[in-house]
């Protein structure tokens, strides 16, 4: 009996052999045509070289498969690699060890009306008015899906939005390789809220050779050397926790082809490093230090007022109001964020052009080295430090050195200071060009800052040291127009200020509320500007005589006039109290090699008198007048009135010399004006600078 059931036994084995070897071979034939044939029903030729299916690995492999509608929209790859545990499925798991997929190429469109077509086929959008078909709770166990590792190599996908027939975007993305090795799980069986992801993920992803192409423009749109982030854990989507992230070799933006190195892409970096990135319940989002080496950045404003990123920028298309939505309990929440450092450095350059103005202005900021630390969102009062140090354009330097503050605070407080150190002013001319009417022909700033903002409250003060300052004026108007603003002639105070190093020192209080509507820091500048220009005339130049006005100290709006120098009826010499005043404006003068003096010489009807005793005419009474009548002034001849005119140039002219052959002032520094005889003025030489 045992003999018949061996023989039973054997057979029945080899029934199932041959049954599962013909399975094993006729499965992929059945498989490869059946998607061959749904994918042409769909509108997409297709084909497929080979299908391998193994039962005893647990294997699905692909091999040379592509498809294409009659948009020439569809998909390609060179092989798809899939391999899976048994023993799971009987506890309703899903174990994925490996997907591979080798020279992926697909396409996807979106059309306004939500219509999707992706690697060829057309999926139709489900309309508002589509009834939801209730879902009856399940009662039977969920299944759980894990895939351990993921390889792509060679990935190219690319995208296209469509707002009627204009179209909107259009994008194409690839990638060298993209890496995954740990368990990326969906684990239905754990979700305990309808409005939880159950994803469950530990491992490590890189990617390599990143590109973002805009077709349209035939640009990229960004690139990546590489991107590595390791020791991932993630809990749902809404608790999040990377150990570190780096990102190497990334540029953003790409300009024109034909530009420079320099100006190739509107940022770039070399690499960013941060190690630690946590976000809980989609609320708090923490950070620990972030490090930035290696920035570029080309920033354009074009004749316009433009900036270059419009561009980029695709077109949206008109939609209908959105429908509100009720807020989850987290997105309801105040997002919060912190980091613990933020560090910036690179020796690349950071530059700036700005083409709206009449003349072109560019800044090239490099050599930059930035530290910020202690940033936290919750914690307003947080105490945070700031270092800074960069390079402007070729030899300027700014440097600010322990530097606290509280930035995020609705009333922030900072202290420090801070150093500018041999700005080229001739930076600026496209600014003072167009705005104030003048060019700086040269000019070098030092700036020492003192910065203090006390909950909110301004209280700074700069330390302006400029060397070497000239300004030229391209047109009155604009300069009068500027004079008015500023209150004081801006040229002529400029030069009251300019020591024996032709160098303008000011010391500018800063002042102000942050939230005052009506606070705006040129406003304050110029002000701050006007009160120390003034302070230093009143300092330096009262002693040398400066005349006092009847309201006021002087008027800077409109000139700056020394005592004149008063001569007696008739004469032109100087006197030791004459002499006693020069010796005092030759000191300014000296002091002051920037100030030139303007000298108008005055003649009256005093010198006329001392020069010229008229005859009176013979005074008679009548018996209507009780007084006599006083006599009438003899008519003045051409003559006289040349002799009384050459008597002021004279004045004139005895001062002038006095200055230059006395006390060694250059005669160009002197400037006299056209005698005149005024019969109701004095007898003196006005100075004026």
């Amino acid at each position: 009996m045992a003999h018949p059931m061996i023989k039973k036994s054997l057979i029945t084995l080899l029934i199932i052999t041959v049954l599962l070897s013909l399975l094993r071979v006729a499965l992929p034939f059945a498989i490869k045509f059946k998607t061959i044939s749904w994918l042409e029903s769909q509108g997409v030729e297709a084909s497929i070289d080979e299908i391998k299916i193994s039962f005893l690995d647990g294997s699905f492999i692909i091999n040379n498969a592509s498809g294409k509608n009659n948009d020439g929209k569809g998909f390609s790859f060179d092989y798809i690699v899939t391999s899976w545990q048994w023993k799971p499925l009987f506890n309703q798991q899903i174990i994925v060890d490996k997907i591979e997929i080798k020279s992926l190429n697909a396409d996807a469109t979106f059309f306004d009306n939500g219509d999707i077509n992706i690697a060829g086929l057309e999926i139709k959008a489900v309309g508002d008015e589509a009834p939801i078909e209730p879902v009856e709770q399940s009662t039977t166990t969920p299944w759980d899906v894990t895939v351990k590792n993921i390889a792509f190599s060679n990935i190219k996908l690319c995208l296209q939005q469509l707002s009627g027939n204009k179209l909107v975007i259009d994008y194409c993305g690839q990638f060298s390789n993209f890496n995954w090795l740990g368990d990326a799980s969906f684990k239905a069986s754990k979700q305990s809220d309808e409005n939880e992801i159950p994803i469950y993920v530990q491992g490590a992803i890189n990617i390599s050779d990143l590109v973002l192409q805009d077709n349209k423009l035939k640009r990229s749109l960004l690139s990546t050397g590489s991107i590595e982030l390791t020791n991932i854990d993630i809990e749902t989507p809404a608790n999040i926790d990377i150990d570190n992230i780096y990102i190497a070799k990334f540029s953003a933006l790409q300009r024109l082809a034909q530009t420079s190195a320099n100006e190739a892409q509107v940022f770039a970096f070399d690499s960013l490093n941060m190690n630690m990135l946590k976000l809980v319940s989609l609320n708090t989002l923490s950070l620990g230090t972030i490090e930035l080496k290696g920035s570029s950045a080309y920033l354009f404003v074009n004749k316009d007022g433009q900036m270059e990123f419009d561009q980029w920028i695709p077109e949206q298309p008109k939609e209908s109001a959105p429908k509100e939505k009720t807020k989850s309990t987290a997105e309801s929440e105040k997002f919060h964020f912190s980091f613990e450092k933020f560090i910036f450095f690179t020796e690349k350059h950071l530059i700036f052009i700005d083409d709206s103005f009449k003349e072109s202005f560019s800044v090239d900021i490099h050599n930059i080295e930035l530290s910020l630390d202690n940033i936290d969102s919750a914690n307003h009062d947080a105490i945070s430090h700031l270092s800074v140090s960069l390079n402007i354009d070729k030899y300027g330097s700014f440097k600010m050195l322990d530097a606290e503050l509280n930035p995020l605070s609705k009333r922030p407080n900072l202290k420090g200071i801070g150093k500018v150190i041999g700005l080229d002013m001739r930076m600026l001319a496209p600014m003072t060009k167009q705005y104030i009417g003048h060019n700086i022909k040269s000019g070098q700033l030092d700036v020492d800052l003192k910065l203090n903002i006390n909950q909110g409250v301004i209280d700074s003060n700069l330390g302006l040291a400029l060397h070497q300052f000239e300004l030229k004026t391209l047109s009155n108007e604009e300069a009068k127009a500027l004079d008015s603003e500023f209150g004081f002639p801006l040229n002529s105070s400029l030069s009251l200020l300019r020591d024996s190093d032709n160098t303008i020192y000011l010391d500018i209080p800063f002042t102000g509320d942050i939230e005052s509507p009506e606070f705006d820091p040129r406003d304050a500048i110029v002000t701050a500007s006007s009160k120390a220009i003034t302070a230093a005339v009143i300092h330096y130049y009262t002693p040398f005589g400066l005349v006092f006005a009847a309201e006021s100290l002087f008027d800077l709006a409109t000139a700056l006039n020394f005592d004149p120098i008063i001569f007696k009826h008739g004469e032109s010499k100087l006197d030791a109290a004459h002499n006693e005043q020069l010796d005092k404006l030759a000191t300014l003068m000296t002091e002051r090699p920037g100030i030139h003096l303007t000298i108008c010489g005055f003649s009256n009807n005093m010198d006329k008198d001392k020069l010229f005793p008229a005859a009176e005419k013979s005074v008679s009474i009548t018996l209507e007048q009780k007084t006599p009548v006083k006599p009438e002034p003899a008519p003045l001849s051409k003559e006289n009135i040349a002799v009384l005119k050459k008597l002021a140039e004279t004045r004139s002219n005895n001062v002038k010399k006095y200055m230059v052959n006395k006390k060694t002032i250059e005669s160009s520094r002197l400037i006299e004006c056209a005698p005149e005889y005024s019969p109701d003025e004095i007898s003196v030489v006005e100075i004026s600078i």
